[in-house]
């Protein structure tokens, strides 16, 4: 198997472009957070996601680079979602009990401008939390100050195993 890879990674790297070893790296770069822990799943680790609670205040960030690119060159609207899912979904998940959990079953998000700059920031706040379920708004802003989206989710909360 690491003889595969290792012959893949040669075959790739040889006809890749800058573009293409700069977001090579950061792949490899997300795979190593993962395992030190910098971020607990390799979706994270590979969008380099910077999570931050400060004054009750929830943000999830990101550099914006060519992994996190359409052919546009604008950020993917998928990964415009993902960043403020893992935002609504992290406090959902954070403002529960011992032994509960969050899951997302419906998304919402308003795109409203495209995603350029150095980094987009992805803010969540509770609209409600019941007993079964939870409502999150969510927000993102680009580095530059632009509202790049408006998003609401709906959490069903279950007992953990």
């Amino acid at each position: 198997m690491q003889e595969e890879l290792h012959k893949l990674l040669d075959e790739v790297l040889q006809g890749a472009d800058e573009e293409e070893v700069i977001s090579i790296r950061q792949l490899l770069d997300g795979v190593k957070r993962k395992q030190n822990r910098e971020n607990e799943s390799l979706i994270g680790g590979i969008f380099a996601m910077d999570k931050s609670l400060e004054d009750g205040n929830f943000t999830v960030s990101i550099p914006i680079t060519t992994v996190t690119h359409n052919s546009l060159n604008i950020v993917h609207g998928g990964v415009t979602a993902t960043l403020v899912d893992t935002a609504m979904g992290t406090l959902a998940n954070m403002m529960l009990p011992e032994g509960y959990g969050a899951v997302t079953t419906n998304l919402n998000v308003h795109y409203l401008a495209p995603g350029t700059g150095e980094g987009m920031t992805a803010s969540a706040t509770i609209v409600h939390q019941g007993s079964k379920t939870m409502v999150v708004e969510g927000k993102v802003v680009s580095d530059r100050g632009k509202v790049v989206a408006h998003s609401t989710g709906s959490f069903f909360i279950f007992k953990k195993n």
